[in-house]
């Protein structure tokens, strides 16, 4: 006799659920970038707010894309409070004389490498920051150890430096940062622009500010740590952290458009690039901001940009 009381055989899929049971549906996975935070509530610096950020990064290869060179990934990076006590005591052995913390922005810059391009971008920077009156205190060459990358970040890997920029005396520190970003969208503008045979991502500033600072590029995540030296010493120290594993989907991936960006880190990419660009430059004309003249404004042009 059949036995009509046996239970039909559930089917489950790779999560363990069975189908049609709960709010998941195959047809809806997907994959996104790996974002992580880590924050002292208190504000206090330690090191190991670095060490744990880039700990939970390594963590999420996963999130993360590389082509068939598994060494050369979608791009990975950190980004932390300045590492004052740090460039304190690296500073003088480059010349630099450091001010005390706050007095002073840095921007974290991919340069191109070939020497006379280099120079070309540097006579620019020095050129802008005489023009908004912020005095240059030197150049950093960031100590960084490429003997891990793949053949593609290798073949692209930029000339790595931090431009210390003084704060002048009597200047807020809003008017501060306000002078680096307008320094810091003029300056990559013009390079780009003017510099012979520059590529469109010759002259990156990655980040230009007096609070944080950015340590990224295509990069896998566990070669974060180990290719940016800074990361590695224990006077580097922040009470935040914020870390992004990249998966590039609509556009390639490259040194410039790993995250996280200077204030965010995002886990999807917008499928209308060309779309949003097109709509962000129609609308500049009617931009206003009280707290920057309309010369500025037209320097910081074009908000998006386009060779991304």
């Amino acid at each position: 006799m059949k036995n009509t009381d046996m239970k039909k055989e559930k089917i489950t899929n790779e999560f363990g659920h069975s189908e049609g049971e709960g709010l998941y549906r195959a047809d809806f996975e997907h994959s996104s970038c790996g974002i992580g935070f880590v924050a002292n509530l208190k504000g206090r610096k330690s090191h190991s707010i670095i060490t744990d950020a880039l700990g939970m990064l390594a963590c999420m290869e996963h999130r993360g894309g590389t082509g068939f060179d598994v060494k050369s990934g979608d791009g990975a990076g950190i980004l932390l409070q300045i590492p004052h006590e740090l460039f304190k005591a690296e500073c003088p052995k480059v010349g630099i004389a450091l001010p005390d913390f706050g007095e002073y922005g840095v921007g974290m810059t991919f340069f191109p490498r070939d020497e006379q391009q280099q120079a070309a971008c540097k006579a620019i920077i020095e050129q802008h920051l005489k023009k908004f009156d912020l005095p240059l205190l030197g150049y950093r060459v960031v100590p960084v150890d490429n003997s891990d990358l793949g053949r593609d970040s290798a073949e692209t890997e930029p000339s790595i430096q931090q431009i210390f920029i003084g704060k002048p005396a009597g200047m807020s520190a809003e008017e501060f940062d306000r002078k680096l970003f307008v320094f810091r969208k003029y300056t990559e503008r013009v390079a780009g622009e003017t510099v012979e045979g520059i590529l469109p991502e010759g002259l990156n500033i990655v980040s230009c500010s007096y609070k944080t600072i950015n340590y990224k590029g295509q990069l896998i995540t566990e070669q974060v740590p180990g290719y940016f030296l800074d990361l590695q010493d224990e006077r580097a120290a922040s009470a935040i952290a914020l870390v992004h594993s990249r998966f590039s989907t609509n556009t390639f991936p490259s040194w410039k458009l790993a995250q996280p960006f200077r204030y965010i880190a995002h886990n999807g990419e917008i499928n209308t690039n060309k779309g949003n660009v097109n709509w962000m430059r129609a609308r500049e004309a009617l931009l206003h901001c009280a707290a920057f003249s309309r010369e500025e404004l037209e320097m910081i042009f074009p908000i998006c940009d386009v060779a991304a």
